[in-house]
C-alpha cells in the first residue's frame, strides 16, 4: 500500500493540490515508519513494550497480531484520507499534523533505551522509528501547520481530524493492548528484537562473566 502510494504520489505530483500531497505523504510515510520500526533495522515493539513496563516485551502489549491491527488498520485509513482530501480538507491535513507527535514519542523512548542499554555499547538515542519521524512524519506535520495558517478552515474540520486520530489510537492501539495484556499471547509473540538484538546479547555476555567471575 506504501508502495502503491509513494508511485500514485510521484506521477501526479503536479495535477495534486496542497492537501492532497500532505495526505499522500502521511501515507507513504506511515509506511516507511512501519517498515523502519518493524522490518529493518526493526525491534520497535522491543522499546515500545518496556515503556509500557512489560515484563516479557516480545510477548505483550505489543505482539505481531497487534501490530498487523494498528498498522494496516492505520494504513488503510490514511490512504483513505488520502483519496478524499481536496473534499476533507482540514481534517485530513489535522490528522498529518497529529502524526509529526511521532518524533517526540520515538525521541522519548530512544532517551528510555539509551539509559537502560548504555552499558551495553548504546552510544545514540536513535530507536527504530526515529529517522522516518524526523525526516518525514514531522516535516509533513510542519507544512500541515502552515497549510492550516495560510487557508480557511472550520474549526469542526479541526475537531474531525482529532477525533480520527483518537479513534485509531483507541480501537487500533489500545484496545488491542489492553487486550494482549490479559491474554499474554505466546503464539503472536515476537521472535527477533531487531536493532536491539547486539545490546540484549552484550548484556546477556556481561551478566554470564560477571557470574562466572563471581
Amino acid at each position: 500500500m506504501g508502495a502503491a502510494s509513494l508511485v500514485y504520489l510521484m506521477l501526479s505530483w503536479e495535477s495534486l493540490a496542497e492537501v492532497e500531497r500532505i495526505a499522500w505523504i502521511l501515507a507513504v510515510g506511515i509506511s516507511a515508519h512501519v517498515f523502519e520500526e518493524n522490518t529493518f533495522p526493526g525491534g520497535f515493539f522491543y522499546q515500545n513494550n518496556i515503556g509500557f513496563g512489560s515484563e516479557e516485551p516480545t510477548v505483550y502489549p505489543q505482539n505481531r497480531l497487534t501490530n498487523m491491527i494498528t498498522n494496516l488498520g492505520a494504513e488503510t485509513i490514511f490512504v483513505v484520507l488520502a483519496l478524499n482530501a481536496q473534499h476533507l480538507g482540514a481534517v485530513a491535513v489535522t490528522v498529518a499534523v497529529f502524526f509529526g507527535i511521532e518524533l517526540a514519542n520515538h525521541t522519548r523512548q530512544g532517551v528510555m533505551m539509551h539509559k537502560k542499554l548504555k552499558a551495553a555499547g548504546k552510544r545514540t538515542i536513535y530507536g527504530p522509528g526515529e529517522l522516518t519521524s524526523l525526516l518525514i512524519l514531522f516535516p509533513n506535520a510542519v507544512w500541515g501547520v502552515a497549510w492550516l495558517l495560510q487557508n480557511p478552515f472550520e474549526w469542526t474540520q479541526v475537531l474531525a481530524g482529532l477525533g480520527i486520530c483518537v479513534g485509531i489510537a483507541v480501537c487500533l492501539i489500545l484496545i488491542p493492548f489492553g487486550i494482549n495484556v490479559r491474554v499474554k499471547s505466546q503464539r503472536f509473540a515476537f521472535t527477533d528484537i531487531g536493532y536491539y538484538r547486539k545490546f540484549v546479547a552484550s548484556c546477556q555476555s556481561s551478566q554470564s562473566e560477571s557470574g562466572r567471575r563471581f
